[in-house]
């Protein structure tokens, strides 16, 4: 219907030109022909480069705060329910390599090679294992890369694609096996947490069918028990997001680390 008003105006501009009705015609038509899908927040943020590379895991158990730990990985210090609020600056880097002083450069710098953007997570409750460091004002952040050839304009305009979801974490400084040789990268550190494996499972929309945007589907498919390359935990009564949090309470009242232990 919509088109065919468009039409319909175009044509009685045909015999009024003069009139100035053309160019209010051509104003109706542009925004349509020039407008674009908006990314989602998570769909910018997905890189084949990833996070902390701590795969060395099987499943979501392994992930569980007080989980053994096998020597080569170590599960998350904290598993927190949470609501994406904003992104942030975090810290840039003149050289992507695995250099152990790295230079650290403005943020915007041409000279950045690599980013780190601050995802900020409103906690709106930790459901094992225990925040610390780097945990105030109710919410931590999540160190996570921003990929080469988007914004922190881009992002902030897709927060409301964020979501909620469930976020296995630990603190930066607690994490890294050697520190960093500049104050600046240190105190950086204190105030980041790692998404430990990967370990980000979010809804984007209420009801929607639950996605884990730092890895690839198949990884992500393997985690979630799924089947298929949507990588999706499909609705079974409960929503999605229920269904992983029960499942994430069960392993963490396994291991002892529930912060309800009423619900055991």
């Amino acid at each position: 219907m919509r088109n065919l008003k468009l039409l319909t105006a175009v044509a009685a501009c045909a015999t009024a030109v003069l009139t100035g009705c053309a160019p209010q015609a051509a104003q109706q038509a542009a925004p349509q022909a020039g407008q674009q899908p908006q990314r989602s927040f998570w769909s910018q943020l997905h890189t084949d480069a990833g996070g902390t590379g701590q795969y060395l895991f099987d499943s979501l158990e392994d992930i569980t705060p007080g989980a053994r730990p096998s020597g080569a990985f170590r599960p998350a210090a904290a598993l927190v329910e949470g609501t994406v609020v904003g992104v942030e600056p975090g810290i840039a880097y003149a050289s992507d390599d695995d250099s152990p002083t790295p230079r650290v450069v403005p943020y915007e710098s041409q000279e950045a090679a690599m980013r780190w953007a601050s995802v900020v997570v409103k906690v709106d409750k930790v459901l094992a294992g225990k925040l610390g460091r780097g945990y105030t004002g109710g919410q931590i952040r999540l160190r996570v890369e921003q990929p080469t050839g988007t914004t922190l304009d881009g992002l902030r305009q897709s927060i409301g694609t964020a979501g909620r979801g469930l976020f296995y974490v630990d603190n930066a400084l607690d994490r890294v096996k050697r520190r960093a040789a500049s104050p600046q990268a240190q105190a950086y550190q204190a105030s980041v947490h790692l998404p430990i494996g990967q370990g980000v499972f979010v809804e984007e929309k209420p009801g929607a069918a639950l996605v884990a945007p730092l890895t690839d589907e198949n990884r992500a498919a393997q985690l979630l028990g799924t089947d298929g390359r949507q990588a999706q935990l499909k609705s079974a009564g409960d929503s999605p997001l229920a269904q992983l949090r029960g499942r994430a309470q069960k392993s963490a009242c396994e291991k002892g680390t529930a912060t309800d232990q009423s619900g055991c």
